[in-house]
C-alpha cells in the first residue's frame, strides 16, 4: 500500500528515540507482553485451523489504520487493535466482548471461508546476474514493493524458490511465485549516495519485477 505505512526511505521524522533503560528487557511494559502472547496465540490457532490465513493478513489489517492514527500509536497498540479486528472478522468474538473484556463462550468458530489457493507450476523468468526494474505499480492493497525501489534498476543477485505472493495473500488468495534477491547500487536509488559503492539486497516476487 502506498501509504503513510510504507515509511522505506522518507524522511523527516526525526531520530528514533530509545526509551527502553535496560536493552536486556523484551518488553518495556507489561501490557506489551500480554498484546504479544494474544498476538502469537491467535496467530498460532488462525493459521493452524483455517488454512490460509496468513501474516500479510494481519499486516494489511494494521495498515487499513487511518494515517494520523497509525503515526501516533505504539507499536503494540497497532498490534492490540489488528488482533481485535481480527478476531471479530473471524467471528471468535465480537466488539461487545471486547468492551466488556469477558468472553461470552469459549473456543474458535470461525465464520470466513477457506481463502482461494492458486498452484502456479512455473520457470524463473530471471536468472543470476540479470538486470531487472521494479514496478511502478502500486496495489491497493498490502504489498512489499517498496516505494523508494519501483522504478530502479537492479541486478538479480540470487533466485530463491516460490513463496505466497503477499499482495494476494493478504487478500485471501494464496499464489506462489519465484523469489529472488536483487542488489540495487546506493547511488541508484539515492542522489545523494552518487560516490558510494555499496549496495542493497532486497527480497522480491516475480510480479514485482520487469526485464531491463
Amino acid at each position: 500500500m502506498d501509504t503513510v505505512h510504507d515509511l522505506g526511505g522518507i524522511q523527516g521524522f526525526g531520530p528514533i528515540p530509545n526509551t527502553t533503560e535496560n536493552d536486556t528487557v523484551m518488553f518495556s511494559e507489561e501490557w506489551k507482553a500480554r498484546i504479544w502472547a494474544i498476538a502469537m496465540m491467535s496467530m498460532t490457532k488462525l493459521s493452524t485451523d483455517r488454512t490460509g490465513w496468513t501474516l500479510d493478513w494481519f499486516r494489511h489489517v494494521i495498515e487499513r489504520l487511518p494515517p494520523d492514527l497509525y503515526l501516533r500509536l505504539d507499536y503494540f497498540d497497532k498490534w492490540n487493535l489488528a488482533v481485535m479486528a481480527t478476531l471479530v472478522d473471524e467471528g471468535v468474538a465480537d466488539v461487545e466482548e471486547f468492551l466488556a473484556g469477558k468472553a461470552r463462550g469459549e473456543g474458535f468458530e470461525y465464520k470466513s471461508p477457506t481463502p482461494v489457493k492458486e498452484i502456479l507450476e512455473t520457470k524463473p523468468r530471471f536468472k543470476l546476474g540479470e538486470r531487472v526494474v521494479a514496478q511502478r505499480d502500486v496495489s491497493a492493497n498490502h504489498t512489499r514493493l517498496a516505494g523508494y525501489i519501483r522504478g530502479r534498476t537492479g541486478v538479480v543477485d540470487s533466485v530463491m524458490g516460490l513463496q505466497p505472493l503477499p499482495d494476494l495473500s493478504a487478500i485471501g488468495v494464496i499464489r506462489n511465485e519465484h523469489t529472488y534477491v536483487v542488489r540495487f547500487p546506493m547511488a541508484e536509488l539515492w542522489p545523494e549516495a552518487s560516490d558510494s559503492r555499496d549496495s542493497l539486497l532486497i527480497d522480491m516476487w516475480d510480479s514485482y519485477l520487469e526485464p531491463v
